[in-house]
């Protein structure tokens, strides 16, 4: 994948078949450190094997496919650039789990973060009943959106999933503008 928003949209996929009532995504751009953090993390039901296992790329849980890309290639692209990719236990729920990567903000082979208001503005948009949660902070920016919170402003039904993708898209997209760093 080319784009770090792939990867996200992937994670948060993982997430979705886990079963998780609560996603939150944060993404964090430390210039000062030239570190890019993000963590996905859930309520999910937890993974079905330890962290070195899943991240083997012949390893999958999923029906009909013999691979499992996602975490090993996001690991890759991190690693790429002196960063690396941890997996752990979500404070979200009792079997979560919560992945954080860490690259080189500048790095000359970081990835571009890529369309990530679309992703994320889809993801919600084919999964209302999930409690997004997105953090976005860069330099002296940072915001924090709850769709659910937004929804309520909005006066949006939380069963209109895009309804809830475009007031997703147009958020991420400001919050994105605010914090020129991350783009």
């Amino acid at each position: 994948m080319r784009e770090i928003a792939l990867h996200i949209l992937d994670l948060i996929e993982n997430s979705v078949r886990a079963q998780a009532t609560i996603i939150m995504v944060a993404i964090e751009a430390l210039p000062e450190q030239d570190l890019l953090r993000i963590v996905i993390e859930d309520n999910g039901t937890g993974m079905k094997a330890p962290p070195e296992t899943v991240l083997d790329p012949f390893y999958t849980t999923k029906q009909g496919k013999k691979t499992g890309l996602g975490l090993s290639l996001f690991r890759a692209a991190a690693e790429a650039t002196g960063g690396r990719l941890t997996i752990g236990k979500s404070e979200l729920g009792p079997v979560g789990v919560r992945v954080t990567v860490e690259m080189g903000l500048t790095h000359i082979d970081r990835n571009p973060l890529g369309d990530l208001g679309s992703s994320l503005a889809a993801v919600v948009c084919t999964n209302p009943q999930v409690d997004f949660r997105f953090r976005l902070s860069g330099g002296q920016q940072a915001c924090d959106l709850r769709v659910w919170d937004l929804a309520a402003q909005q006066g949006t039904d939380l069963r209109d999933g895009l309804a809830l993708g475009r007031l997703v898209l147009e958020a991420i997209n400001t919050q994105l503008q605010a914090c020129r760093v991350l783009t």
